[in-house]
C-alpha cells in the first residue's frame, strides 16, 4: 500500500481523487499541483467544480452519475488553473475507495497545446473549406487510387453531379468517358511525376470544355478548372467568322488588306498577296520596305498617312500589271479600336479599267460628235444657203428664160458641195464607233 501511494504521488501524470458525492478533494499529487497552481492545503480545500469553468459543471454533475465501475475514458474537458487560464484537459477516471469513502479517481492530462493546435488546423481546414467552396473555379481532390475526396460547389454545377454522389468513387468510373483525351495522362503524369500540369480538354458528354491545372499533392492530386465552355463557342464562333470572311475576300479579284501603323499586314486576301508577288518576285511572305522602289514606298506612306489622321477617301492610280495598262480605285478607311483611337487602315483595290476605258471612248466619241455638230452648223450651211437663194431666182413662170440654166448650173455646184460635206461627216460618224 505504501508502494501504492508513492506511485500516486510521484507520478509524472496529474492525478487526485474528490468524493463521489460531495465532490470534495481528497488527495493530489505533485504533477495536479503544478498543473493547476495550488499549494496542497489549498487545492484540498477545494471540490471538483472549483477547477472547472461555470459552463463545464452541469456537464461534469451529468458526467458523474454515469461513471463506470472500471476505467473509463471521459474525454477532452476545460478546466482552470488558481490564475484564471482555462485550459484542455484529458480526463480518465474510474471508481474507488479512499479511506472507507466511495470517490473518483481521476488521471487529468493537460492537453491544451495538443487541442489548440487540433482546432487550429481545424479553422484552417475550415477557411481552406470556406475558401473553395466560395470560389468560381471548380476545384476536386483525388487520393493515389483515384477516389474523390473533395467536390467543391462550382464542380457540382459544372459537371452535373452531387458531392455525395462523386466523394469516394473512383473518378474514371463515375465519368467513365474522362479517360478520353487529355485527362487520364495528365492526371497521371501528375500523380506519378509529381508536376504541375496544366491544358483544355472538353468533357464530351457533357459538351463542357475545361481549363484545366492539376497540381500533385501528399495524397494524390488536386485539381482546379475554370469552365471555358463560352469562350470556346466564341472562339469557334470566330473562327468559323474568319473562315467565312476569308472565302468572301479571296472569292474576288478585288485586293483587299488592311495594315498597322508600322506597315505590318494585319489582314490580306490572296488578290493582294498576289499582286505583291508580282511587283517584289517573292513568294515566302518575307517582303520588306526594300523590295519597293523607294519613290513608290513613299508615295503609299503618304496614303496610309492620310488615313492615320481620319481621312477616309479613294483614289484612282494607272498603272501597269502583267503587261497591261490598268486603272483601280483605291478606297482608305481608317480602323479605329473602342476608344476610337486609329489602330490601322483598311484598304481596298477595284480594277476598274474597262469602265475607265469606256469613258475614256464616250469622251473620244462626245469631242467627234462635237465636231460633227460644228461641221453640220458651219459647213452644211454655206452649200445649202446657196442653193436656196438660187432656188428663189429661179424663173418657175418661164421655164425657157436663158438665166435658168445659168442658176441650175450653180444649183449643181453648191449641190455637189453639200453631197461632199455630208460624207465627209458620214465618214466622221463612222469613226465614232466600237472597235478602237
Amino acid at each position: 500500500m505504501k508502494n501504492y501511494g508513492r506511485l500516486f504521488n510521484e507520478s509524472p501524470a496529474p492525478m487526485y481523487i474528490y468524493d463521489d458525492r460531495t465532490y470534495d478533494f481528497l488527495a493530489v499529487n505533485d504533477a495536479a499541483l503544478h498543473q493547476y497552481g495550488y499549494s496542497r492545503k489549498e487545492f484540498l480545500s477545494m471540490n471538483a467544480t472549483q477547477i472547472r469553468p461555470s459552463h463545464e459543471i452541469e456537464s461534469f454533475t451529468k458526467a458523474n452519475l454515469n461513471v463506470p465501475d472500471s476505467y473509463f475514458d471521459f474525454g477532452i474537458w476545460q478546466h482552470t488553473r488558481k490564475n484564471g487560464d482555462i485550459f484542455y484537459v484529458h480526463i480518465y477516471a474510474h471508481r474507488t475507495k479512499f479511506n472507507g469513502r466511495d470517490a473518483r479517481s481521476v488521471l487529468a492530462v493537460d492537453v491544451e497545446q495538443k487541442v489548440r493546435t487540433e482546432m487550429a488546423l481545424s479553422e484552417k481546414s475550415a477557411e481552406i473549406i470556406d475558401i473553395l467552396e466560395s470560389i468560381t473555379d471548380g476545384f476536386y481532390a483525388l487520393n493515389k487510387n483515384w477516389e474523390v475526396t473533395y467536390f467543391n460547389k462550382t464542380a457540382e454545377k459544372v459537371l452535373g453531379c452531387k458531392r455525395e454522389e462523386v466523394i469516394g468513387k473512383n473518378l474514371w468510373d463515375f465519368f467513365p468517358h474522362s479517360r478520353e483525351g487529355k485527362f487520364f495522362s495528365e492526371y497521371e503524369r501528375a500523380m506519378t511525376e509529381k508536376v504541375s500540369v496544366h491544358f483544355e480538354e472538353e468533357y464530351a458528354p457533357l459538351g463542357v470544355w475545361g481549363s484545366m491545372n492539376v497540381y500533385p499533392t501528399k495524397d494524390g492530386i488536386a485539381v482546379y478548372f475554370v469552365d471555358i465552355t463560352e469562350q470556346k463557342k466564341i472562339q469557334q464562333k470566330i473562327s468559323n467568322d474568319e473562315r467565312s470572311l476569308r472565302a468572301i475576300i479571296n472569292n474576288t479579284t478585288d485586293i483587299i488588306w488592311s495594315v498597322d501603323r508600322q506597315n505590318n499586314i494585319i489582314s490580306a486576301n490572296d488578290a493582294f498577296r498576289k499582286r505583291i508577288a508580282w511587283i517584289t518576285g517573292k513568294t515566302d511572305g518575307t517582303v520588306n520596305e526594300s523590295d519597293f522602289d523607294k519613290d513608290l514606298f513613299l508615295r503609299w506612306q503618304q496614303y496610309f498617312e492620310r488615313a492615320f489622321k481620319g481621312e477616309a477617301y479613294k483614289i484612282i492610280l494607272e498603272d501597269e500589271y502583267e503587261g497591261k495598262e490598268i486603272f483601280e480605285e483605291i478606297s482608305f478607311n481608317p480602323i479605329r479600336d473602342i476608344n476610337d483611337e486609329i489602330i490601322g487602315i483598311s484598304c481596298f483595290s477595284r480594277d476598274i479599267t474597262t469602265q475607265h476605258l469606256y469613258l475614256r471612248r464616250i469622251e473620244k466619241q462626245n469631242a467627234k460628235f462635237k465636231e460633227i455638230a460644228w461641221s453640220q452648223s458651219h459647213e452644211v450651211r454655206a452649200p445649202l444657203s446657196n442653193i436656196m437663194g438660187l432656188t428663189a431666182l429661179f424663173n418657175f413662170e418661164d421655164t425657157s428664160d436663158p438665166g435658168n440654166a445659168k442658176i441650175m448650173r450653180l444649183i449643181s455646184n453648191a449641190s455637189q458641195q453639200l453631197d461632199d460635206i455630208i460624207k465627209k461627216i458620214s465618214a466622221k460618224a463612222l469613226q465614232t464607233g466600237w472597235d478602237e
